[in-house]
């Protein structure tokens, strides 16, 4: 009996190695099948490819598509579109008044610079326009000097000529 049991189990044993060779024969004939197909599959696209496409097809094809897609559009209720409305106006309301309000502070920012600026330029041109005048005093004086003297010079050397021309007629007489 034992001599029985192992002829049966080496029996079920070789069965069963043939059964998972039949499998594995199957899956790889499955495989090769499956790359012919998509080979074949592949070379049908190139020929459909190489066909000319009726434009006019094509175009009804894209606008059923779109018609499709329109139907599958899930619209909003009235109140919902009125809330997201409302929702909408107060954010561009908040926006705005947040905008106008960095805008003025730098609008008042920039004014006081400017202020700033005017008034240090008016502070030193009022010092430039003293010493302005500090120096077209002093040159007033100076040319009214160089004035006086060149007069003085002027009535010396026409006395001398008077006197000379005096001199000259008395003595041709």
């Amino acid at each position: 009996m034992a001599s029985e049991d192992k002829a049966n189990k080496a029996k079920k044993k070789e069965a069963q190695a043939e059964k998972s060779l039949e499998k594995k024969q199957k899956k790889a004939e499955k495989a090769i099948a499956e790359k012919q197909s998509k080979t074949d599959k592949t070379a049908k696209a190139k020929k459909a490819k190489k066909k000319k496409k009726n434009p006019f097809k094509s175009i009804a094809d894209f606008f059923k598509s779109v018609n499709s897609e329109r139907k599958k559009v899930i619209w909003p209720g009235a109140k919902e579109t009125l809330k997201n409305a409302l929702i909408v106006l107060l954010v561009c309301l908040i926006a705005g008044i947040a905008i106008y309000a960095v805008d003025s502070v730098l609008s008042l920012g920039i004014k006081g610079l400017k202020n700033a600026a005017d008034s240090i330029t008016t502070t030193t041109a009022a010092s430039d326009e003293e010493d302005t005048d500090a120096e077209a005093d002093a040159e007033a004086d100076t040319e009214e000097d160089t004035d006086a003297e060149t007069e003085t010079e002027a009535d010396t050397e026409a006395d001398t000529e008077a006197d000379t021309t005096e001199s000259t007629t008395e003595a041709t007489e």
